[in-house]
């Protein structure tokens, strides 16, 4: 009995800690700092287990045809580039401005997720990283045609390449 008392105290001091820790507005959560150790762990643990319940398990049901590559790209162009960057060029500034910076989305960590998990992080957003949740404003075919071209990206041809370089320049004032 007396370890079950002794676990409980524990429990309600960390509890209490925490809670002090919260009231005491010591914690800065300006995204001009990067997130601490603790943050990181914890919001990479948060993601990783929501996306593990609530991800669709299904791949993506368009084809990588030509026409839905090149469907995607003008998504990602028109909706992602600005944060995530174009392939050989930094983030623009509003992607510089964001803390977690946004995913190089052909890196080998990023194509590991799964189709229905990068359709859900793109419908659904991914809270307090600036990831928007594009579900209600577009519609499904366009997601999984973006989904398709993120897919795609580790091999974008030159003229691809070419297509989204000179998107940005047009796009810079």
């Amino acid at each position: 009995m007396r370890f079950f008392a002794g676990m409980l105290f524990a429990l309600l001091v960390v509890v209490a800690a925490l809670v002090a820790l919260v009231a005491s507005g010591t914690v800065d959560m300006s995204a001009a700092r990067p997130p601490g150790w603790l943050e990181r762990i914890v919001g990479e643990a948060l993601l990783d287990r929501s996306l593990a319940r609530r991800a669709p398990r299904a791949r993506n049901p368009l084809p990588q045809t030509p026409q839905v590559i090149a469907a995607g790209l003008e998504h990602y162009r028109r909706d992602c580039a600005g944060c995530h960057g174009r392939p050989g060029a930094a983030p623009g500034p509003l992607g510089r401005g964001l803390n977690p910076p946004p995913p190089d989305l052909g890196s080998a960590d990023a194509q590991e997720s799964s189709d229905g998990e990068l359709f859900y992080i793109v419908s659904r957003g991914v809270r307090l990283t600036g990831m928007p949740a594009w579900g209600p404003s577009r519609p499904e075919r366009e997601i999984w045609e973006l989904v398709a071209f993120v897919r795609h990206l580790p091999r974008l041809s030159p003229a691809e390449r070419r297509q989204l370089a000179e998107a940005g320049r047009a796009a810079t004032p």
